[in-house]
């Protein structure tokens, strides 16, 4: 039997759940490709399934459970039906979500249709950072809000893993960003483009803008309440999924405020990650790691995006 190192839970709990194991290696079935796994990343989703906070998740009624969804590595083996890959491709995804995706492992066994060749340029770190925020950034964007050339934007948590792709998607696209972030980070959102930086720490966002075209809200709360008196009637707000009471804040004051709420997970797609690769390899939208960290130091990872004053991604590393 052919193993390999993950990290998995056999409980839910903190930090310390967190086990580095040998495990058994899978192989590719039809429509899959088996990855090496170079890095995968990890997300505030990663967090709260691990300790039961919000069960967005669906594969985690069982134990042993491997966290984790955003991967970057190597093809190494092709599962029957299986074309659009070789072996030797160096590939990025997010599959299965929010099945068990098994990210937090040494090889993925992984559906063909949720993967796409990693942007060239980039290291399989940074690669792997994208993913999760990326599509979450990109559906949100362009699928669920169609933001068009010329529009004004409003991007809550402009730094955040969402946020600071979601700001770089918006500027691509010609949009004018507004955008919030806390003072540490307000010359990093600028440095994205983002055209107008709120401090929240500073400033209310009804100071500072209004009868914004569109809302994407990736820090709910407070926050969500306040960007309904900021964006025009008839207008769409999206707000994501893991904060507590979003969908409520959002059924209570839509109808009030005459907007389009939206309250939708991401779903996985290879073809959207290919589409937004050419951005990253062009420099047009940038990577931004916080920290990378060995896989066996899983722990530590999960310990600094529950801090929630994560710059960008976190990433682990199996190289």
């Amino acid at each position: 039997m052919a193993t390999m190192k993950a990290v998995r839970i056999h409980g839910f709990g903190d930090v310390d759940v967190l086990k580095y194991e040998e495990v058994e290696r899978p192989e590719p079935q039809e429509g899959e490709v088996l990855v090496r796994v170079r890095a995968a990343g990890v997300n505030p989703i990663d967090t709260v399934s691990r300790a039961h906070a919000y069960r967005v998740t669906t594969g985690a009624a069982h134990f042993p459970y491997t966290l984790g969804w955003d991967i970057s590595g190597e093809v190494v083996a092709l599962g029957k039906g299986v074309d659009q890959f070789r072996v030797g491709d160096q590939v990025y995804g997010m599959p299965r979500f929010p099945q068990e995706a098994k990210a937090y492992s040494e090889y993925v066994a992984a559906p063909a249709r949720d993967l796409a060749l990693k942007p060239a340029k980039l290291t399989h770190q940074e690669a792997a950072s994208i993913p999760l925020v990326g599509l979450t950034a990109w559906q949100s964007l362009f699928d669920s809000i169609d933001l068009q050339t010329g529009q004004t934007v409003l991007i809550t948590g402009g730094s955040g893993g969402v946020g600071y792709l979601a700001v770089q998607f918006a500027k691509w696209r010609g949009a004018t960003v507004v955008t919030t972030t806390s003072t540490r980070n307000v010359a990093f959102v600028t440095n994205l483009g983002a055209d107008t930086v709120i401090d929240y720490t500073q400033q209310a966002l009804r100071d500072v803008t209004s009868n914004v075209d569109t809302v994407l809200d990736t820090v709910g709360g407070e926050t969500l309440r306040e960007t309904f008196q900021v964006i025009k009637r008839g207008s769409t707000l999206v707000s994501l999924p893991g904060h507590a009471g979003v969908q409520a804040i959002g059924d209570e004051l839509a109808p009030q405020y005459g907007v389009k709420f939206i309250f939708k997970p991401v779903h996985p797609s290879g073809e959207q990650l290919a589409q937004m690769a050419p951005l990253f390899d062009a420099g047009l939208v940038k990577t931004h790691l916080e920290a990378v960290f060995p896989l066996k130091e899983a722990a530590r990872a999960h310990q600094l995006v529950e801090g929630g004053r994560v710059r960008g991604k976190v990433v682990l590393s199996m190289e």
